[in-house]
């Protein structure tokens, strides 16, 4: 037989023993790395020049543009800094102007001017001076995150008597001023008090040079260079070198001059040997210039701003040439590079995609099909001549026949609502109300006598195939099949709370299936098939139930008992030879509604066997 099975099998053509022997000889991973580096070779090589040549040209142009976007964006910062301390004294001069809080209250006043500090962290004090100098205030003390407030006097103090008489005739930033008790340089805004011809005093905000400087002195993402602020073209407001302020301050000369400052590129901006214009303008409203020092070029970027004092500030940052160049050339060269190697990649990607992803496709809507468990309606998938893709094929294809063989053993609707409820682990159960069915046959024996072992296989599965039919039809799961009995249950995995109902349309169902099969049975002379079915409703423990590694899920309790002892039941209930008997629980009976006529037993009340208590049994009928 095995000599003439070969000889009957069909040869195939020399093009599919070609094909054959190409499937899984050729790696992708050999093949794409192969042909992405000729692409990127080719590329490389002919943009090489043309980038540097265009990198050259737009250096100094896109860092124009970059330095105008970074000091412009710096100097919104500055403002957006400073003009919180300016909100907040308006603020509160404006409260008191209204009548709405009175600054010699200072059980009042206190908390307003602490809540300024809190609403602006960069403001370090605030305060109100009268026109007799009296201050109090609330400021910032020694230790992070601690305000306190308190009274000064400064009429011995001709820095504030000078800043009172210029504060008188309007809102302004004033110049930096030097405190000695604090041994700090700030910037203040005063607000006058002015009604009518009265003079009242000064609402000031005060932001320390230090706190300033520590804000400038955070990196630039733009240029990555040294940040600074001047004020005029000579002192030195802001830098990261002042971040702890200036110590060295005095009434005369509160802040660093550039000459001599410890920053010494910063020191030699307006040098005028070895500076050089910028080979390319700067937008609108930014300057900037090239000094040489040391052998070194920087390049400095400004913007000149006004509005927070008697000279105006210049906000800009400095940056080593060299690097700036060496950076932008990089950018430019990889820009280019990458776009050329792109262009003849997506060529190049398109004709060996193509090639690769037909079969990747094909195994991604199988899979699909798998996740759908549609098993039935998958095909194998054919080999490649890829080496990844034939074994991806052949180890799919071999998955494919475990899982064939896995969906008949394991019931597709239970895995299927197990899925759609999540991961259960192996001990995962819980205790659930539920209606359990059992059938079993009668004098299935007899029914038995003089068939073969095919002949009872074929007579046992198509009367498991009706009964099953039914259950499913009614959204039941069938639990198990014990030699000719069956056992279905509704109400788990998923919630049923017509589950009693179900069941007995299921076996009302099969009833009927059983019946017509019997006649035909009875005209092919053979003998009729008789049925007994047994419902219970109640509480039951549903879960994952067996040993590790070997696990069924199945329901266990009393209520699978009494199902099982009610079908037994039928026996003494029914006559002989009846086609199929249907003995409900009282519990079930009370769950159906209208279409059901459950009828008593003549003696009501019932004992089950191995049962000590009573209950209440029913037939179920058409």
């Amino acid at each position: 037989m095995a000599g003439e099975t070969n000889a009957d099998a069909p040869r195939a053509a020399p093009g599919d023993r070609t094909r054959s022997r190409l499937h899984g000889r050729i790696s992708i991973t050999v093949t794409l790395a192969t042909a992405i580096g000729l692409l990127v070779l080719v590329s490389v090589g002919g943009v090489l020049g043309l980038g540097i040549w265009i990198a050259q040209k737009n250096t100094f142009s896109l860092l124009s543009a970059n330095a105008h976007q970074a000091i412009t964006a710096n100097v919104t910062q500055l403002r957006q800094h400073l003009r919180p301390a300016a909100e907040q004294a308006g603020y509160i001069a404006e409260r008191i102007m209204a009548g709405e809080i009175d600054p010699t209250n200072h059980v009042h006043f206190g908390p307003m001017l602490l809540g300024s500090l809190a609403a602006a962290p960069q403001i370090a004090a605030i305060l109100y001076i009268d026109p007799a100098l009296q201050a109090f205030s609330a400021g910032r003390g020694p230790e992070p995150g601690r305000v306190n407030t308190e009274t000064v006097d400064y009429s011995n103090d001709p820095v504030v008597r000078s800043a009172m008489l210029e504060a008188r005739r309007q809102t302004n930033w004033g110049p930096p001023t030097w405190s000695q008790l604090y041994k700090q340089t700030y910037l203040n805004h005063a607000v006058p008090l002015v009604r009518g011809e009265s003079f009242l005093g000064v609402v000031a905000s005060v932001v320390s040079v230090g706190e300033l400087s520590r804000f400038v002195g955070m990196p630039d993402p733009e240029t990555r260079g040294t940040r600074f602020i001047l004020y005029g073209d000579d002192v030195v407001l802001a830098h990261s070198l002042l971040a702890d302020g200036y110590p060295e301050g005095t009434d005369a000369e509160p802040l660093p001059r550039l000459a001599g400052f410890g920053d010494p590129i910063l020191a030699a901006i307006w040098n005028q040997e070895d500076r050089y214009d910028l080979i390319a303008a700067l937008e609108a409203g930014t300057e900037g210039h090239v000094v040489r020092l040391d052998g070194e070029d920087y390049l400095f970027f400004y913007q000149r701003v006004a509005g927070f004092g008697p000279k105006p500030l210049i906000a800009g940052a400095y940056v080593r040439a060299a690097n700036v160049s060496a950076e932008v050339e990089r950018m430019v060269m990889a820009l280019i590079a990458g776009l050329g190697a792109l262009a003849l990649s997506l060529v190049a990607a398109v004709i060996i995609g193509r090639r690769i992803a037909k079969p990747i496709v094909r195994f991604s809507g199988a899979a699909a099909r798998i996740r759908d468990l549609e098993i039935a309606k998958i095909e194998d998938l054919p080999g490649s001549v890829f080496r990844e893709l034939n074994e991806q094929a052949n180890a799919f294809n071999a998955m494919l026949r475990a899982l064939r063989w896995f969906e008949i053993y394991v019931p597709r609707k239970i895995v299927e609502r197990l899925v759609r409820r999540g991961a259960l682990s192996e001990s995962s159960s819980d205790a659930r109300d539920v209606t359990v069915l059992f059938s079993d046959i009668v004098g299935f024996s007899s029914l038995c006598e003089g068939l073969g072992a095919p002949e009872v296989a074929a007579f046992v599965n198509h009367h498991f195939s009706l009964v099953a039919a039914c259950i499913e039809a009614e959204d039941g799961t069938v639990d198990k099949f014990m030699g000719d009995a069956v056992m279905a249950f509704w109400g788990a995995p998923d919630d049923q709370p017509d589950a009693a109902q179900r069941a007995c349309r299921a076996a009302l169902a099969m009833a009927e299936r059983l019946r017509a099969d019997n006649a035909e049975r009875v005209a092919r002379s053979e003998k009729p098939v008789h049925v007994r079915i047994g419902i219970h409703s109640g509480g039951a423990t549903v879960g994952n139930i067996g040993a590790p590694g070997r696990l069924n899920y199945t329901i266990i309790g009393d209520t699978v008992n009494i199902g099982e002892r009610l079908e037994q039941l039928g026996k003494e209930v029914y006559p002989p030879g009846t086609d199929v008997s249907i003995l409900i629980s009282g519990d079930t009976a009370r769950q159906l509604g209208e279409g059901f006529v459950p009828a008593p037993i003549p003696t009501g009340l019932h004992r089950l066997k191995g049962r000590a208590g009573e209950i209440a049994v029913f037939r179920l009928e058409r």
